[in-house]
């Protein structure tokens, strides 16, 4: 990697011109480097951001990435949409050419060691807005920041020493570091996902499991206990390892025993009643866990972590319980993009045969089997929707549950509306993309939402 001293003067390649290219081009520029741009798409609102670049001094192409554009480069910074094989990745690798994540980048330069990283399937954006309340309500300068939304490098001015930087990051944005190292480093889980990019397992978790590879004997690791993944990576490491899990641990950390949460740090103590948070289900216990470490590790006291855990509000998208219509329960959980997260759904509601639950979208190369054996007792029917609904019809057509397949989200609302009784459950849990027929999950949710709205 080049020194920071280096950057200067230097052309520096940004891949990629959506929130995490434009700010990492912005910084770059501001401390003196000859910034350049490259961006696949044409739509009129990269073009409006090219003009604004341009402005800045910055130079640009769009429309289709060149190798000429890449010419004399000292560093190559790809946003974390951007894949091995496109390429201004696979010139930089032929050509020698360093090449960094934005999170890698903002490591070198930040004013402050104190960071938090925290990765995983599922539950990364929850434990990470948690973390941050927590921090705050002890009065702990804190900037939340990464894969939640505002990047990393787009913080700096808000950054100083003492700074908190609560970071949630996914596999794409680890995938080209170096030298990141967090104190604290939490891995919540890992599942399969994101095939379509790194085609195995193998290089998935190897790709997760880099949030650890530079930590030392003083930083913290916090893993899930009950993950088979996580629980292999444990043995490798070098920092203090932690854990949190639903049930007993043996060593230091947290456990659930019942609904109350347990720290295991210095003796045994009650921390956090599960029933008194406004967060439901399986996967946000463990995301409630995850976050009370962190907030012990920093030296947090019990009070003030009960007072931010129990007055956080949900965010959306997540097992949130979107409308009660006739005595129909609706739950918008259209950020699961993978097999895990619907599993984590259907385990947070009782063996009632009572749930209507609605399945599909872009699919990632990932086969649904092991969800079926959680639907027994669970699931009544199955709704299926989206590009993915004739593969998942195909992988579900002999587990016992009837089936039916909708055309747009209307018409999925209103077919599990009227296979649903009082005291159901309509279930959105996709566990696929969102990107065949919306822009992102968040659109995907609002839209179930103002269909269920309808019914009224």
């Amino acid at each position: 990697m080049i020194e920071i001293m280096e950057i200067k003067n230097k052309k520096i390649v940004v891949a990629g011109m959506g929130k995490t290219g434009l700010d990492t081009a912005v910084f770059l520029a501001k401390r003196g480097a000859d910034v350049f741009v490259t961006e696949s798409s044409a739509s009129e609102e990269v073009k409006k951001t090219a003009t604004g670049l341009e402005a800045k001094g910055i130079k640009t192409e769009t429309g289709g990435h060149t190798e000429k554009f890449m010419e004399g480069a000292a560093m190559l910074v790809p946003s974390p949409g951007v894949p091995d094989n496109s390429l201004p990745i696979r010139n930089a690798e032929n050509k020698k050419i360093p090449v960094i994540s934005e999170i890698e980048l903002a490591f070198a330069f930040s004013p402050t060691e104190k960071i938090i990283a925290i990765t995983g399937t599922n539950g990364k954006t929850t434990t990470t807005s948690l973390t941050g309340a927590i921090l705050k309500e002890a009065g702990i300068p804190a900037a939340v920041c990464g894969n939640i939304g505002n990047t990393f490098i787009g913080e700096f001015d808000k950054l100083a020493p003492d700074t908190h930087v609560v970071l949630e990051i996914s596999s794409f944005q680890l995938e080209k570091t170096k030298k990141f190292k967090p104190f604290i480093a939490c891995l919540l889980n890992i599942a399969e996902d994101h095939f379509d990019r790194h085609f195995s397992m193998r290089n998935y978790t190897d790709a997760k499991k880099k949030i650890f590879a530079n930590q030392a004997g003083d930083d913290f690791a916090i893993l899930n206990y009950d993950d088979f993944y996580c629980m292999n990576i444990a043995k490798t490491l070098k920092s203090k390892t932690l854990f949190f899990s639903r049930g007993e641990i043996s060593g230091k950390g947290i456990y659930l025993e019942g609904k109350t949460v347990f720290s295991k740090l210095n003796g045994s103590r009650e921390i956090i009643e599960i029933d008194k948070t406004r967060l439901w289900g399986k996967g946000n216990s463990e995301n409630i866990m995850a976050s009370v470490l962190i907030g012990l590790l920093c030296g947090v006291e019990d009070d003030t972590i009960r007072k931010a855990v129990y007055g956080f509000t949900p965010l959306p998208h997540r097992m949130e319980k979107a409308a009660e219509i006739n005595g129909v329960f609706f739950i918008n959980d259209s950020k699961s993009t993978n097999p895990h997260s619907v599993i984590n759904a259907l385990e947070s509601i009782e063996e009632k045969n009572n749930a209507v639950l609605i399945m599909g979208g872009k699919n990632k190369d990932i086969s649904f089997v092991s969800v079926i054996p959680y639907f027994k007792n669970k699931v009544k029917l199955l709704v299926l929707l989206g590009e993915a609904k004739e593969f998942l019809h195909e992988e579900f057509k002999n587990c016992g549950i009837p089936l039916k397949l909708a055309g747009s989200m209307k018409e999925t609302v209103s077919i599990s509306f009227q296979n649903a009784s009082a005291g159901d459950i309509v279930l959105f849990s996709p566990g696929c993309a969102s990107f065949d027929m919306f822009k992102n999950y968040k659109e995907r949710g609002d839209v179930f939402k103002k269909e269920v709205d309808s019914l009224r």
